[in-house]
């Protein structure tokens, strides 16, 4: 697969960089959540602690919405941005706007962010924020229903949990088709699929999944040997006792 690496020059590098200092604070009152990517303070490793939190009791969600939003940052809507974005329009649209440069030809950019573009992770990440709030405005009674509803983001990568196939299949999905449709996006329909944690699923390289097993007391969910986030319900008293777990939110 090739993809063009917009990577602007030193000037404008040092621009986005200034922009950035102010677009970063309010992009982090605004995020959702349980976004994890190109955010301070956050990493891979607390979207797996998220996951394990969510998903780990017997109680917990049984099916997971593996969402795969197609060549995301290619296809954003520039549109869009311009008008959501809190940030300076003109300079906006001219970064882009400006296209890139490959065998002295120039090629337009009429829709996503520039690849290395210092600023771009922030205004993709601003992009899909508020996908958690439309979920929770389409499910208002999620949790007292039992739908068992989490979601979890990094960057462009996020699952969904449910109490059932069908309803991630035809209530959720239909939802965030049409929350990515307003910014120009859509779902990979090979890659999206809805599977059962027994089964497992990968994420951020790891491969979560139930262990039907009894697991010892000083057992850890991360092995080195073999990337995956064991889901023994045993694992989450035992990191309680010790303080290191969370309640989901």
């Amino acid at each position: 697969m090739q993809f063009a690496l917009t990577v602007p020059v030193m000037r404008c590098r040092a621009m986005q960089a200034l922009h950035l200092l102010a677009l970063e604070p309010v992009a982090e009152t605004t995020a959702d959540p349980n976004s994890y990517g190109f955010r301070p303070e956050r990493s891979t490793a607390d979207a797996g602690e998220q996951c394990f939190i969510a998903l780990a009791r017997k109680t917990s969600a049984q099916w997971v919405l593996e969402a795969d939003i197609k060549a995301c940052y290619d296809e954003i809507s520039h549109p869009w941005m311009v008008a959501n974005i809190p940030t300076d329009k003109v300079i906006l649209q001219k970064w882009l706007k400006a296209g890139y440069v490959y065998q002295d030809e120039l090629f337009p950019t009429d829709a996503g962010v520039p690849q290395g573009g210092i600023i771009s992770p922030v205004v993709a990440n601003m992009t899909l924020d508020g996908l958690e709030a439309r979920l929770a405005e389409k499910f208002p009674k999620a949790k007292r229903t039992g739908l068992k509803m989490h979601m979890v983001r990094y960057a462009d990568d996020f699952i969904i949990t449910g109490n059932s196939k069908e309803w991630l299949e035809h209530e959720v999905k239909p939802a965030v088709v049409a929350f990515l449709a307003e910014r120009g996006l859509v779902l990979s329909p090979v890659k999206t699929k809805v599977t059962h944690i027994d089964e497992g699923f990968d994420f951020l390289g790891w491969n979560i999944r139930v262990r039907h097993e009894v697991a010892c007391r000083s057992c850890s969910y991360f092995s080195r040997k073999e990337p995956f986030i064991s889901l023994d319900e045993s694992t989450v008293l035992n990191k309680e006792r010790t303080g290191q777990s969370n309640e989901a939110s």
